[in-house]
This record gives structure tokens, C-alpha cells and sequence, in this order.
């Protein structure tokens, strides 16, 4: 009943009133599905356009100075700003010996990765050599019973 057209009591004719308005009768959703939507419709529009899906950089850092500029002596002159300073340091510091740290575990992690892929390549190769000669020695075999 809902697609077909009502009377009314004056007579005339009329179709349900959310089919003849042009308003989008979707529920209001959260602002994240609202979000993801309009994205998913941007690229709908554009479906010649590539997207280029590429992982982010790894971050970077410039090695340590080699001159220090802001050289810090005793502590009872210290003035307002050199605890920032000092925390600043410490912080980028401690961020470049993390990034070393994760490098040489990655670096560690596909070194034996490689390591293991080499293992099992040599397993199934001696596998495949042992399986080959019994396959030729039973064609042998086969071979001189015909023959007698």
C-alpha cells in the first residue's frame, strides 16, 4: 500500500509525502559514518581518478651536532628557559637512540628471517636429492628387469 496513491477526502489525488520531496530519507547517522560517506561519494565522483594508498615514512632524524652552541654550565646560573632547553635535548636524543634501536631489531628480525628461508630452502633441497636419486635407482631397477 505504501506505492500506491491515496485518496484523500477532498478527492484529489496525492502520493505518500516522503516520495515526492527530493530530501534524502537517510536516518542522521554519527559524524564519523557521515564523514566516511562523503569520502566514499568524493571517489565515486572520480572513478577514472587513481588514489595512491601508500604507507606512510618511516620518521627521520639529523644526526647529533657536532658543535654544541648552547654549552650549559653549573646549574646555580641557570636561567628560566634552560630547563626547556635541556628537556628539548634530552627528548630528541632519546627519539634518535629509539629509532636506532628499532633499526638494528629490524635489521636483526629479517636477518634471521633470511636465515631460516636459507635453512628450509637447504632441508628441501637435500629432500628433493634424496627423493630423486630413490626415483632413479627404482627407474634403474626397472630398467634391467625389462631387460632380462
Amino acid at each position: 500500500m505504501s506505492g500506491e496513491k491515496r485518496r484523500a477526502d477532498n478527492g484529489s489525488d496525492t502520493e505518500e509525502q516522503s516520495t515526492s520531496t527530493t530530501v534524502d530519507a537517510r536516518p542522521k547517522g554519527s559524524k564519523l559514518v557521515s564523514k566516511q560517506r562523503s569520502q566514499v561519494e568524493y571517489l565515486m565522483k572520480n572513478i577514472d581518478k587513481p588514489i595512491d594508498i601508500s604507507t606512510p615514512e618511516k620518521p627521520t632524524l639529523r644526526p647529533p651536532p657536532d658543535i654544541v652552541l648552547n654549552v650549559r654550565g653549573s646549574s646555580a646560573g641557570a636561567g628560566s628557559s634552560d630547563f626547556s632547553i635541556y628537556r628539548d635535548l634530552r627528548r630528541k636524543e632519546n627519539l634518535r637512540v629509539k629509532l636506532m634501536e628499532s633499526d638494528a631489531a629490524q635489521d636483526s628480525a629479517k636477518d634471521k628471517f633470511i636465515d631460516e628461508i636459507e635453512l628450509l630452502k637447504q632441508k628441501d633441497e637435500e629432500k628433493t636429492a634424496k627423493n630423486r636419486a630413490k626415483r632413479q635407482k627404482r627407474k634403474n631397477k626397472n630398467k634391467s628387469v625389462k631387460e632380462k
